[in-house]
């Protein structure tokens, strides 16, 4: 890892700005049928363009400063393990208000009860940032070995882009409908590697403010390379099936 150049990656001083946004809660007609159905048959959906610059702006600045700080924490100790070389992964809280617009938006409420059924919880929300020439992935499954074809889904991934998913900063890709196919997709090219490009795959690109919603646990998906000069941020809510967890319940204000 190179050294990390003084000053931030860029100026993180953007004013915040109060925005009200509803609770999670449930309010139907958000998702039109075809967008339902085309969720469950294809293992996904993009949803485009549901924050505007308002809201995403102190989200932004509070990522770009997480990410600094980490390359900083990384120059002064490169010998130290990572989740995943060149890119930066963090969990974040689930009471933290800067990043309730992606807990809470009531899209996901409805989403959620759509392929999940009526229990269910936010498990998490982690931040996702390939470097520069980082972030590509094999294609995967995250419950792998193990993953379900049939019945309903374990979990519903709602993966926010703060920055624009463009074709050139590592944009997710996925396989439509292999969710429902036993079969590693891979298995049908030439090197069986999922590390290569697939011809059923997608790349998903969509501006700020986006969220793709996917079958995580069981829909082969991946990351892919950002060949931009800056990170790209993304934030990922976890919602699985169930009541959540007595010491997973957000403490109160």
């Amino acid at each position: 890892m190179q050294a990390v150049a003084s000053g931030r990656l860029t100026d993180c001083g953007a004013v915040y700005q109060q925005r009200i946004i509803s609770i999670v809660s449930r309010r139907d007609g958000l998702l039109i049928a075809g967008q339902r159905e085309s969720l469950e048959r294809d293992g996904y959906l993009l949803v485009a363009s549901l924050l505007d610059e308002i809201v995403l702006a102190p989200m932004r600045a509070r990522l770009d400063e997480l990410v600094y700080q980490t390359l900083v924490a990384w120059d002064a100790n490169p010998g130290q393990d990572v989740e995943e070389s060149g890119v930066v992964n963090a969990k974040l809280g689930l009471s933290d208000p800067d990043f309730a617009p992606c807990r809470e938006h009531p899209l996901l409420a409805e989403a959620a009860v759509g392929v999940l059924g009526p229990d269910w919880h936010l498990g998490g929300l982690e931040l996702r940032a390939p470097l520069p020439g980082c972030g590509h992935q094999g294609l995967h499954p995250d419950y792998f070995p193990g993953h379900r074809t049939h019945g309903p889904w374990r979990s519903l991934s709602a993966m926010w882009c703060i920055s624009a998913f463009t074709p050139e900063n590592g944009p997710l890709r996925v396989i439509p409908g292999s969710h429902r196919v036993d079969r590693n997709p891979a298995d049908a090219l030439p090197l069986g590697c999922e590390m290569g490009p697939h011809p059923a795959e997608v790349k998903v690109v969509a501006p700020a403010g986006s969220v793709i919603l996917f079958n995580g646990a069981d829909l082969w998906h991946s990351g892919t390379f950002n060949y931009s000069p800056a990170p790209r941020l993304a934030l990922t809510a976890a919602l699985l099936r169930g009541h959540a967890p007595v010491d997973d319940v957000p403490a109160g204000p």
